[in-house]
C-alpha cells in the first residue's frame, strides 16, 4: 500500500460568486433585426416616459418661447417706428426693419438648432443606458450632455447650413434661367422658361437623391459625437465607416420611421385641424375679423381655447416624433457596432461585471478613448456601485 501522507487532494479554486440575472435591457444584446430596428425606437419613449417626453416638451416650449420674443420684439418695434416715421424717413425705417426682423428670424432658427441638439443627445444617452437596462432620469440625462452639447448642435447646424446653401445653389441656377426669360418675352423667352423648369426638375431630383445619400452616410454621427466623444469632423469619418456595407439598411430603416411618425401624425392631426376650423367658424360666422375691436368676449374665448389646444397638440406630437426620430439613430448606431464591431459582445461582458461587482469602463468607447479613460481614472473599489455610462 502506498504512504498516502504525501497526497493532497487538487486545488480547483474558489466558487464564483452568485450574480443575479441582469435586467432585460431595451434591445437583445445582438444584432438586431430589420423589424427590431423598426420596432425598438418606438419603445423608448414608453421605457422611460417621464424623463424623454418632459425634455422634448420643455424644449419645444422654450424654442417657442425664444421664437415669439426674438422675433415679436423685432416686429414690434419695426411697426412701431414704421407708424411714426416721417415721409423723409421712412423708406430707411422699412428697410432697417426688414433687415431686423429677418436678422432675428436668423436668430430663432439658431436657438432652435441649438435646441434641437440638445435634445438629440439627451435621447442619445438615454437609448445608450437603456440598451444596458438602465433607465436614468431627467437630471442624468442632461448632466452625462455635459461637454458634447455644442459639438452636437454644431454639428445639427452644419447639416442644416448644407441643405440650405444646396437649396440656394439649385434656386440661384433656376432663376438665372427664368428670370431672364420672363423679362424678354416673346418666343426666345418662352423656351428660356421651358428650359429653366426642365433645368429645376432635373437638378431638383439629382439633389434629392444626393442629400439623401449623403444625409443616410453620416446620420450616425450625433451618436458617435455623445457616446465615443469625437469631434465633428471624427464624428462623420466614423459614420461614414459604419455605414460601409449596410447603407440601405441604415438609410431604408430611419426613412421608414420618418415616414410612419408622418403618417400618424397626418391621421391625428387632422381630426384636431378640422375641430379647430369648426371652432373658429362658430366664433366668428362671417369670416375672422381684421379687428378685434368690439368682437364678442365669448368668441374671442372660443378662438383663444381653441388655438391652445392645437398648440398644445403641435407641442406633444412633435416631442413624441422627435424623441422617436432621433432614437432610430441610436439604435441603428447600435446594431451597426454589433455587425461590424462585436459591441454585443463587449455589452455582454459589461453587463455580467456589472452584476458580480467589478470595476467598469465605458463599453461604448472607441479603443483609443477607453484606453486613456483606463489609464486617466482610478479603478472603482469592489464595493461601490456601478455607475451608468457618461460619467454622471
Amino acid at each position: 500500500m502506498s504512504d498516502q501522507t504525501g497526497w493532497r487532494p487538487p486545488q480547483y479554486g474558489a466558487a464564483p460568486a452568485w450574480a443575479p440575472p441582469p435586467k432585460p435591457g431595451l434591445v437583445p444584446l445582438r444584432p438586431l433585426t430589420f423589424g427590431q430596428l423598426l420596432g425598438t425606437p418606438f419603445q423608448v419613449l414608453r421605457r422611460n416616459t417621464g424623463a424623454l417626453f418632459g425634455a422634448a416638451v420643455l424644449i419645444q416650449v422654450l424654442v417657442v418661447i425664444g421664437s415669439l420674443l426674438v422675433v415679436g420684439s423685432a416686429t414690434g418695434w419695426f411697426l412701431y417706428r414704421a407708424a411714426h416715421a416721417t415721409d423723409a424717413d421712412r423708406d430707411a425705417i422699412e428697410a432697417g426693419g426688414v433687415a431686423a426682423v429677418i436678422v432675428a428670424a436668423l436668430v430663432a432658427v439658431a436657438f432652435s438648432v441649438i435646441a434641437s441638439g440638445v435634445l438629440q443627445g439627451i435621447v442619445v444617452i438615454d437609448v445608450a443606458n437603456g440598451v444596458l437596462g438602465y433607465r436614468p432620469r431627467a437630471g442624468q440625462l442632461w448632466h452625462a450632455t455635459r461637454g458634447r452639447r455644442w459639438a452636437l448642435a454644431g454639428f445639427v447646424f452644419l447639416v442644416g447650413a448644407a441643405l440650405l446653401v444646396g437649396v440656394a445653389v439649385l434656386a440661384g441656377i433656376v432663376a438665372a434661367l427664368v428670370i431672364p426669360g420672363a423679362a424678354s418675352g416673346g418666343g426666345g423667352g418662352a423656351a428660356l422658361i421651358a428650359v429653366g423648369v426642365i433645368v429645376g426638375l432635373l437638378c431638383g431630383a439629382g439633389f434629392a437623391v444626393l442629400w439623401a445619400w449623403l444625409w443616410g452616410k453620416t446620420s450616425l454621427a450625433a451618436s458617435a459625437i455623445m457616446l465615443e466623444r469625437l469631434g465633428i469632423r471624427a464624428a462623420i469619418a466614423r459614420s461614414w465607416r459604419l455605414t460601409r456595407g449596410g447603407f440601405w439598411r441604415v438609410f431604408g430603416a430611419q426613412v421608414l420611421v420618418i415616414a410612419i411618425c408622418w403618417v400618424a401624425t397626418q391621421i391625428v392631426s387632422t381630426p384636431i385641424s378640422l375641430i379647430f376650423q369648426f371652432a373658429l367658424q362658430a366664433a366668428f360666422p362671417t369670416g375672422t375679423p381684421s379687428s378685434f375691436t368690439g368682437v364678442d368676449a365669448s368668441s374671442l374665448a372660443i378662438a383663444g381655447i381653441s388655438y391652445g389646444v392645437l398648440l398644445l397638440f403641435t407641442l406633444v406630437i412633435g416631442a413624441v416624433t422627435s424623441v422617436i426620430q432621433s432614437a432610430t439613430g441610436v439604435i441603428v448606431y447600435v446594431d451597426q457596432r454589433m455587425r461590424r464591431e462585436g459591441l454585443d459582445l463587449v455589452l455582454t461582458r459589461y453587463v455580467e461585471d456589472r452584476q458580480l461587482g467589478r470595476p467598469l469602463g465605458d463599453p461604448f468607447a472607441t479603443p483609443r478613448f477607453a484606453e486613456q479613460q483606463a489609464q486617466q481614472a482610478p479603478q472603482p473599489p469592489q464595493q461601490q456601485a456601478p455607475q451608468p455610462p457618461g460619467a454622471w
